[in-house]
């Protein structure tokens, strides 16, 4: 079963059952220095592992101001 991930409001589907954070990003054309994985509410980094079955959400960091 692939892995549900939400980004920019749409759910995309990851195939596997886990994998690290940093893949997934990979998967989804994304640098690890640019956008953040939650897993079931909490951030996570770039080395833990989300899976089957997480609620998985990717948001991208945005910084700014003078």
């Amino acid at each position: 079963m692939p892995i549900k991930v939400v980004y920019r409001g749409k759910e995309v589907e990851v195939p596997g059952e886990k994998i690290k954070a940093k893949d997934l990003l990979r998967h989804l054309g994304l640098s690890p220095l640019s956008s953040i994985v939650i897993r079931n509410d909490e951030v996570i980094s770039e080395e833990d592992y989300v899976q089957e079955g997480d609620k998985v959400r990717v948001v991208n960091a945005i910084s700014g101001g003078t």
